[in-house]
């Protein structure tokens, strides 16, 4: 049952704590961090020399030769295989060079991603042989851009709904005709990635299938105007219609029909690379953040010497190592495949990106709130920012909103068909016996021996690990007493789905920080530093990492207890009815009080 579930998050719903999947928080080898810090540092100065972010921002375009810097850094071909002139960077390592991204410009960092974490990814994953030799290279040095169009008018993050289609020609080939909205890279594109609705032959009649496609930008490929947007204002955002486009058989990516799963499984690791933007530009907020407050005198005194300016900076930096230690465990178990390992990961890069986006616009709106009126001009880097911030929200894979769903309805999958097994097992019960009795087994085998045990973590966590149990076997419950309340039904439930994917997700986040935090007191257990070098303004990494593990726990802990209580004590109705009233006439009638 759910010891097989290869997916740690998954498996938290069945109760189970596969800390295997999670300790020791993984680190890249000596060779790759020495050659990622290479990079980064070649990245820092080349940005330091070259990006002015606030010209970018007021141009709403990136120079050209910021482009050819970042063509000669290699950035374009992040991931992509070293035969095909790529760096090959595993995870884990282009997380680190999107996060760097994310601390220098959020227009340099959307155009990388979507072209290598979207679109390059995509192809090298899916792509056949012909088609990696005739892309990558071109792809890898940046001398062909690539677009990954997926929204269309009436399909945004629902992409079983795409309408665009490729018609089959007699004798072979496709005829494309439709459009494309909010085209990422769509004015930089030589090359289209994209997606549309095709005929697949089945037993019982043709069927609409999504199939994916390399279109290159050519005749019949019409490139709309650049659309002016809030944030990341030098980044390309286009519409693309396509009329009466001819694709032979060569040009699909994962074979007819098969573009649903190329979509997803690509889109997971856009969702983790975006969010490792995130963490870039949280860092930079956090680091503006002090050194106003230091350096502001108000009242006779520092801000940062005020305790609700602490407040701020406190939960700045706890939430941004929360969601650091998701981004880069997460990493972790998808390089874990690379070496054997057959890890799902589709849950936690989903939680990755709520946690990682949420995160940043927290910190956008605090740093924004201690720069007080310089937050609000636009010669602060404040307001930019915070404007760059609203995408990750929405971008890419869908908005949180619906990504919420997404991880309610994945991890409950699971246990719900158990349930469902179980309950046709027991109406036929020589047919179901072996299923009734695992069943048994395993309720009683937790009631002898007790919940699930997290024993991995650092004795100085002790707290944190019982929190981490606690939760797991509240969740458990919930799980069980929701499935059978709801049934089928559970996928119009999307209240409950809010509240179980809201307490998945901290409670995630929980496991990858004590993970995170345990490897850096080992660490210093094996140096033999047992006290803490502070004084002189030396803060001890590790005692460091403990605060802000034991910070977030606990904080993360108080949320869940308050979620948890509202699957049973709650205003969910009331809260629809008022919603059903505003959708009848004028949305607020009352005009004034008086």
């Amino acid at each position: 049952m759910s010891r097989n579930l290869p997916s740690f998050g998954k498996s938290l719903f069945f109760g189970d704590l596969r800390e295997e999947l999670i300790f020791p928080f993984p680190r890249l080898s000596r060779d790759e961090q020495a050659r990622t810090s290479k990079l980064v540092g070649e990245l820092a100065e080349f940005a330091r020399q070259q990006v002015d972010s606030n010209a970018i921002d007021r141009d709403e375009r990136i120079p050209e030769p910021v482009l050819a810097g970042m063509r000669r850094l290699g950035l374009f071909g992040l991931n992509i295989p070293t035969a095909y002139g790529g760096l090959g960077l595993g995870a884990g390592a282009t997380c680190r060079l999107f996060d760097a991204l994310g601390e220098i410009d959020g227009s340099l960092a959307v155009t990388v991603g979507t072209h290598t974490a979207l679109s390059a990814r995509a192809l090298t994953t899916f792509g056949s042989d012909d088609q990696k030799r005739r892309y990558l290279p071109k792809l890898a040095s940046g001398e062909t851009l690539a677009s990954f169009a997926v929204t269309e008018p009436l399909a945004g993050s629902d992409a079983a709904s795409i309408r665009m289609r490729a018609e089959p020609q007699e004798g072979h080939g496709f005829l494309l005709n439709g459009s494309k909205s909010w085209v990422s890279n769509g004015g930089l594109a030589g090359l289209h990635v994209l997606f549309a609705q095709t005929h697949v032959a089945r037993a019982a009649g043709d069927v609409d299938r999504i199939s994916g496609l390399l279109i290159d930008q050519g005749p019949g490929g019409i490139v709309g105007s650049e659309r002016r947007k809030l944030g990341v204002r030098g980044s390309s955002t286009t519409a693309l219609y396509i009329e009466e486009v001819r694709a032979s058989g060569s040009q699909l990516l994962g074979g007819l029909g098969g573009g649903f799963k190329v979509l997803m499984e690509t889109i997971n690791f856009g969702r983790l690379s975006f969010a490792a933007v995130c963490l870039g530009t949280a860092r930079t907020l956090l680091r503006l953040a002090v050194q106003h407050a230091t350096s502001r005198h108000q009242f006779g005194r520092l801000l940062s010497t005020l305790g609700m300016i602490k407040e701020k900076c406190a939960s700045m930096a706890v939430d941004l190592y929360a969601a650091e230690s998701v981004v880069y465990l997460t990493a972790g178990l998808i390089d874990s495949n690379s070496h054997g390992r057959s890890v799902d990961t589709t849950l936690e890069t989903a939680c990755s990106k709520v946690l990682a986006s949420e995160m940043l616009w927290r910190a956008a709106t605090e740093a924004s709130q201690i720069a007080a009126g310089c937050g609000y001009a636009n010669d602060y880097p404040y307001e930019r920012l915070l404007r760059d911030a609203r995408l990750y929200s929405v971008y890419p894979g869908g908005t949180n909103e619906v990504l919420r769903c997404y991880i309610a309805l994945n991890g409950l999958a699971g246990p719900g068909e158990q349930l469902a097994r179980l309950a046709d097992a027991i109406k036929f019960p020589l047919r179901g016996y072996g299923l009734v009795v695992e069943t048994l087994v395993d309720k009683v085998r937790n009631a002898a021996y007790g919940r699930a045990i997290l024993a991995r973590h650092h004795p100085r966590l002790k707290r944190e690990a019982v929190l981490i149990e606690d939760t797991i076997e509240s969740l458990t419950r919930e799980v069980d007493r929701v499935l059978r309340r709801h049934g089928r039904f559970i996928a119009e439930m999307q209240y409950v789905q809010r509240r179980v994917a809201n307490v998945v997700i901290d409670l995630y986040a929980m496991c990858a920080s004590v993970s995170r935090a345990s490897a850096a007191l080992y660490q210093k257990d094996a140096r033999g530093d047992h006290a803490m070098p502070e004084a002189g303004g030396e803060l001890d990494r590790a005692e460091r990492e403990l605060r802000l593990c034991v910070g977030f726990c606990s904080r993360a802990s108080g949320r869940i207890t308050e979620t948890l209580a509202r699957f049973t004590q709650n205003d969910d109705e009331l809260m629809k009815s008022i919603a059903d009233d505003c959708y009848i006439g004028r949305p607020y009638p009352f005009d004034a009080v008086l």
